[in-house]
């Protein structure tokens, strides 16, 4: 079993999340190996010290490994360990970045365990609106929190592994958690913020003429920026990511829509003291978050 003595990590997918990924292990002690699909990508990636070694053939990648981290869309997670499951090596670790992680994980253990490789899944709480090698940058992961997931076919030394090679990184905390809870977790954390920021976006600038959008354009200024600025995410990528956390999504944008019903309806009814009750409340709660993780950067620090 591979532990604190592994040698050989393998980054699968060369974009935003894998390149940051192998430029923030360059001071580690790990040889990156690192295989995107493009020859042109894994090329620049060499070139820019992003990974140490690369190969045309993704199995002389995988079969190096002593941990493989997969920083792939989530159907391609499932497709590319279902093609490639008999080309791990025997003994090893294989992880992931992947949003939500109940159909990843039960695929993966389920497809991986008969070949006597380890399955554990990994979420970091990191990203950007923007994809690709070249919008990569090392300090991504940077006081960010790792979610390993554990389930009752774990291998206690695996989830230990992986906890370990993401505390290399500068991050805040790695936690251990249930694919169910934590696919219930980022439904209200991560995965509603892109619903509401698609909804903002829509509102503001869909427009019924030239006129009306040129007046729109010229009134947002930084508010709906930021607001509204995960909407530039890629469709396709968040499209899957919904699709495969559906129920869970459901639940806490239904909650969400319960309390904006209640802000729109104390605005409607003249309701201002509890409409002013409510602006508080949301400020309090965000100030407290705000001091939390002010608290971890001063503690990473120390």
């Amino acid at each position: 079993m591979p532990g604190a003595e592994e040698k050989n990590v393998a980054i699968i997918g060369l974009g935003l999340l894998g390149a940051s990924l192998g430029m923030a292990l360059k001071q580690s002690q790990l040889h990156r190996w690192g295989w995107g699909r493009r020859s042109e990508v894994r090329n620049w990636c060499l070139e820019h010290d992003v990974i140490d070694s690369s190969a045309e053939n993704v199995e002389d990648v995988i079969r190096q490994a002593d941990l493989t981290v997969i920083c792939l869309p989530i159907p391609a997670i499932i497709d590319f360990i279902k093609r490639y499951k008999q080309c791990f090596k025997p003994g090893s670790i294989v992880t992931d970045i992947g949003s939500d992680k109940g159909v990843i994980v039960s695929s993966g253990e389920a497809m991986l365990l008969p070949y006597g490789v380890h399955f554990v899944g990994s979420h970091p709480m990191a990203g950007t609106e923007k994809s690709g090698c070249q919008a990569a940058f090392p300090e991504l992961y940077d006081n960010a929190e790792v979610f390993v997931t554990v389930t009752n076919n774990s291998c206690p030394e695996a989830v230990t592994a992986v906890e370990s090679f993401w505390k290399q990184l500068k991050i805040a905390q790695v936690r251990r958690i249930s694919p169910t809870v934590h696919d219930s977790l980022v439904a209200h954390t991560s995965h509603i913020e892109h619903l509401m920021a698609l909804a903002l976006t829509l509102a503001v600038l869909e427009c019924d003429s030239d006129e009306e959008e040129a007046l729109r354009y010229s009134g947002c200024a930084t508010g709906f920026r930021d607001t509204s600025r995960i909407a530039s995410s890629s469709p396709v990528m968040w499209r899957e990511i919904i699709e495969n956390n559906q129920a869970a999504v459901v639940d806490a944008a239904r909650k969400c829509e319960n309390i904006y019903h209640e802000i729109i309806s104390s605005i409607e009814n003249g309701d201002f003291d509890h409409f002013e009750q409510l602006f508080a409340r949301g400020k309090f709660l965000r100030d407290q978050w705000m001091d939390y993780k002010k608290a971890q950067q001063e503690q990473r620090k120390k």
